[in-house]
């Protein structure tokens, strides 16, 4: 803003000199072309009251005598060199001035040929009133940009504060134990509507994960209550009275068998956290996953031939994937041992890899009961058992093992109607 009136200043005040020295030229070029008589008379004739601009013509000789013009007289401190200079005239030489009316005014001045000297002076009252109503003008400007600036901080730092405290709301009854809450947006879909949604979308995952961690407890309490409770109940029978080595010698081994069967609730549970979380220590290395897949299919050919089942086994040779040998066969072992589990007697299971576009496919198929399709993503989460499977043994980890060493090695994992039956199929990205 002062930058923008001092430029306003300079350039008028640039104008004004232009003006004094082009009248002041003219002036001489008519004393010099038409005399000094026509000069007098334009001189003469020149009037306050008929000069719009205020303008001040005088003519005076050598000696400081007023030969004409409307200038009572020669201001003392001007220099005739024909520089526009700002020199303070007096108000008695100001026709018709009243009094304190005297004023510095941008004057030139030159030496004639006869030595005789010439003024051009400019009343810069009006250019002054000018200039201070520009600066008026810009000092409300200022002062309402000012006010307007302050008026919008103080209502965008009321909003922000608003956001923020509701914000803090929010984390405080999440904090209290309310995990559904969720921050609220506005429309204006603005960086607070962004930072909000992000965070919803975190206490959703929280949310999601601290249920299925509280069913991952239920589950687990419930599956344990069972062999825990068998396993005290017959050690108390068996304490009860005194019997034989034999008798001591069979609930030793029961009890072995329930203790087997909750390491190995406790070691699924294990290999699927470390999976899900990408920190299995085990070694990564090239895998022949023909062979390997080969090799677990024909160790679980005698399971289907003990119930009266057949599993076929259709593997395409050389197909390598860089990953956990362990895992993978953990994985192939799962599938092949639900879908023999759940097929029921007499059924067909086929163990089929294939490369289809240089993607190695693994696929476990069956023609027994299946899965509807609404519980595909169910039976993938841990201790989930639907109610056809449990007169079953088991415990309801397989599919989620397989869903967690799927992830891991950045796989697919797709669960599809095989009309009937179900069929599993595992598509990795690449092979090594």
């Amino acid at each position: 803003m002062i930058s923008l009136y001092y430029a306003t200043n300079q350039y008028m005040n640039a104008q004004i000199s232009i003006s004094l020295e082009s009248k002041l030229s003219e002036l001489q070029l008519i004393d010099q072309k038409q005399g000094r008589q026509k000069l007098i008379e334009l001189l003469k004739n020149q009037t306050i009251s008929k000069s719009s601009d205020r303008r001040y013509l005088l003519l005076v000789t050598d000696k400081g005598r007023k030969i004409a013009g409307n200038l009572g007289g020669w201001p003392s401190t001007l220099v005739a060199d024909n520089v526009v200079r700002s020199i303070w005239v007096e108000d008695k030489l100001i026709p018709n001035a009243a009094d304190d009316e005297d004023e510095f005014w941008p004057i030139v001045a030159t030496k004639l040929d006869d030595g005789s000297l010439l003024l051009v002076a400019q009343n810069s009252s009006e250019t002054e009133d000018f200039q201070e109503f520009i600066f008026s003008t810009m000092a409300i400007i200022l002062f309402t940009i000012v006010c307007l600036t302050l008026i919008l901080g103080w209502r965008l730092g009321r909003q922000v504060l608003q956001r923020v405290d509701t914000i803090n709301q929010t984390a405080h009854q999440i904090r209290q134990g309310d995990l559904s809450i969720r921050i609220p947006t506005s429309r204006s879909n603005d960086e607070f509507d962004e930072v909000a949604a992000h965070l919803n979308r975190m206490l959703d995952h929280i949310e999601e994960l601290v249920k299925g961690m509280q069913e991952v407890t239920d589950n687990i309490a419930h599956d344990l209550r069972s062999p825990l409770s068998r396993l005290k109940t017959r050690i108390e029978v068996t304490l009860i009275e005194a019997r034989d080595r034999n008798d001591y010698e069979h609930t030793l081994e029961k009890a072995v068998e329930d203790i087997d069967g909750m390491l190995k609730i406790f070691n699924a549970l294990l290999e699927i956290t470390q999976a899900e979380a990408g920190s299995y220590r085990g070694e990564w290395k090239v895998v022949d996953l023909s062979q390997l897949s080969q090799d677990i299919g024909d160790l679980y050919s005698g399971v289907a031939e003990q119930n009266r089942q057949q599993l076929k086994i259709k593997i395409t040779p050389d197909i390598n994937i860089k990953g956990n040998q362990y895992l993978l066969g953990q994985a192939i072992s799962n599938l092949l041992e639900n879908a023999l589990k759940y097929s029921g007697c007499g059924k067909t299971v086929i163990l089929h890899l294939k490369l289809d576009n240089n993607h190695p496919i693994l696929c476990v198929e069956d023609n027994g009961i299946g899965i509807h399709s609404k519980d595909y993503h169910h039976v993938l989460q841990r201790f989930v058992r639907l109610d056809s499977s449990r007169s079953t043994p088991g415990n309801g980890l397989g599919l989620s093992l397989v869903a967690a060493v799927v992830r891991l090695h950045g796989a697919l994992l797709t669960l599809k109607d095989n009309q009937p039956g179900l069929s599993v199929s595992i598509s990795f990205k690449s092979t090594h």
